[in-house]
């Protein structure tokens, strides 16, 4: 790699950095290149920590490692999230804070839990750190702050530990991150990788403030570097260029060639046009690369994402031809905890054999009502009505009275008509989810549950399920083994590899690089923009498709409805 005197000063620059540029000017490459001269002067028990954001990112970074560093410096080079960062500082050191082991309570858990909570939930779970030492997810960065601020033994440990700290997307950082990460400047070299115009979790995210590289300049008086100018990831496609001319309305910019729109109109939908868009950019990228491209679809919506995932995931019709278009397999990042909580269903109805009808009715409504409950503590209206339903439903099947629930109808019926297990636990487990039809409350259950193949825990909930089978006829503690399977994957998913196609919000597709994205809009839903919008929300809407339109190394094309307003001028 030829350095250019830009980045020959950061190499031989001391102390912390600020390192500022868009998306592939070269911040990362830098970053790791700067990690690899430093480690060659550390003890050989130190470690460089890179902190990120995502999973994701973590996968692209280490997938960039192996391209620029060797093995040797790979080996001590940890690329992290911050989510796994604190998780392991507060469970081996929260013990200092208030003498308890430290636990951690499951997303889906906390979700349930929120749903039943009367009071404020933030003081709630404040309790349960500081008294019972249980820890949501939440509360993880604040702890681990308080831990390295609190207590310098533990602060000189990880400074010891990690000498020089690479902190990614740093204008991102919330409160308590920012916090850990200034407790470790104090004996730490701190590099902070930033993009002022990424700054798209300002008011999405608790705690991110607009100032906060205003903040690092301030606190580590870092030595500035801008790399602004430079673009290796779709140099001369224009699509950086373009993005800032979307970020800043500038109507003057030209729309360059890698640049497509799809406009689409009554009868033909949304999900139809994008499912013809992403075959049509898999054959077109396929000739021109020469291999298998890697595409993403995004909205701003996650209903609309649910939508197209659904549309694709069969053979259809073409639009507007006598073709068919192929199912395409694909990966979408969607909610695993509500997922989870569609299994916990699905696996109490392979316990039913074996158990009276009122015991197999308590444990399936009562893995419902769950279901709703993290349904309404991420703010679906009419969670509670539905909760409150079952629950009576529960108390009139207890009391051997008439109950009105459609859903409990349903479920009383399919228990009268005996269950047929094989052993076979991935076809007795279809055999149980199909109960799961006949009200809208099974059916919204039954098409979460089907996204528990996203897990990539098939494997693991097959074996924990031939460890319960009791090789007659059911399946008893199977809710128990799935939970405590699906429990461990939300909160520590092992990183997969990405498939060719993936679907996701705007929101997620922060940090990932794609040879295409195709980024849809809804006819009556899911704008990308709104002109009767408040100016803010018009700007920080801006902020998310310019990292939409650059997470695309060659292509990008946008599914609009007919009539959409151009994107600027």
């Amino acid at each position: 790699m030829e350095l250019d005197d830009s980045r020959k000063a950061i190499l031989a620059a001391s102390g912390h950095l600020l390192i500022q540029g868009g998306p592939g000017c070269g911040k990362t490459t830098i970053a790791l290149l700067k990690a690899s001269e430093i480690l060659a002067r550390l003890e050989p028990e130190q470690r460089v920590l890179f902190l990120s954001f995502s999973r994701a990112a973590v996968r692209q970074i280490s997938d960039r490692m192996r391209g620029t560093l060797t093995r040797t410096v790979r080996d001590r080079l940890e690329v992290r999230t911050f989510h796994s960062f604190f998780l392991e500082l507060v469970r081996t050191h929260g013990p200092l804070l208030n003498g308890r082991p430290s636990s951690f309570i499951a997303p889906d858990r906390e979700r349930q839990l929120k749903a039943d909570f009367a009071g404020d939930w933030e003081i709630e779970t404040e309790r349960l750190a500081n008294d019972e030492g249980r820890y949501v997810f939440n509360r993880l960065a604040a702890t681990a702050a308080t831990l390295l601020t609190a207590i310098p033994a533990v602060r000189t440990l990880y400074s010891d530990t990690y000498p020089l700290v690479i902190v990614d997307e740093f204008q991102d950082t919330n409160e308590d991150q920012w916090h850990a990460v200034r407790a470790l400047s104090n004996a730490s070299t701190i590099i902070c990788l930033a993009d002022p115009d990424q700054r798209i979790y300002e008011g999405f995210v608790p705690g991110v403030d607009e100032k906060r590289i205003d903040q690092a300049i301030e606190q580590l008086a870092p030595t500035p570097f801008d790399l602004s100018g430079d673009n290796h990831r779709s140099p001369g496609g224009g699509l950086l260029d373009y993005a800032n001319a979307v970020l800043r309305n500038d109507p003057s910019q030209p729309i360059p060639p890698s640049v497509k729109t799809w406009y689409y109109q009554y009868p033909i939908t949304c999900e139809q046009t994008a499912h013809t868009a992403v075959v049509t950019v898999r054959e077109v990228l396929e000739q021109r690369l020469g291999r298998t491209p890697t595409i993403a679809v995004l909205a701003s919506s996650s209903a609309l994402v649910g939508r197209i995932s659904e549309k694709i995931s069969t053979d259809q019709p073409h639009p507007t031809n006598t073709d068919v278009l192929p199912a395409i397999d694909h990966e979408l990042n969607w909610d695993p905890a509500l997922s989870a909580a569609a299994g916990y269903v699905v696996a109490t109805i392979m316990e039913w054999p074996g158990l009276t009808k009122t015991e197999a009715m308590t444990i399936t409504l009562t893995a419902m009502a769950d279901f709703y409950r993290i349904k309404l503590a991420g703010g679906t209206k009419g969670a509670r009505k539905i909760i409150t339903t079952i629950e009576n439903a529960i108390t009139a099947i207890r009391d051997g009275k008439p109950v009105r629930a459609k859903a409990a109808k349903v479920l009383l019926t399919g228990f009268d008509s005996p269950l047929e297990f094989s052993g076979d636990p991935v076809i007795d487990w279809q055999v149980a989810r199909k109960r799961l039809h006949g009200a809208d409350e099974l059916e919204e259950t039954f098409n979460k549950a089907r996204l528990l193949r996203l897990f990539k825990a098939t494997d693991l909930l097959a074996w924990a399920l031939i460890d319960v089978w009791n090789s007659d006829d059911a399946y008893p503690g199977a809710a128990l083994v799935v939970r405590r399977v699906l429990a461990n994957e939300t909160l520590e998913a092992a990183q997969s590899e990405p498939v060719p196609v993936s679907l996701m919000n705007m929101h997620k597709s922060k940090g990932k690089e794609f040879d295409a994205v195709i980024i849809t809009e809804g006819r009556h839903n899911a704008p990308l923009l709104d002109a009767t919008w408040e100016p803010s929300r018009i700007q920080a809407a801006r902020r998310v498709l310019r990292v939409a339109i650059t997470r695309a190394r060659s292509l990008v094309i946008f599914v609009r409805p007919a009539g959409a307003a151009p994107l600027t001028g």
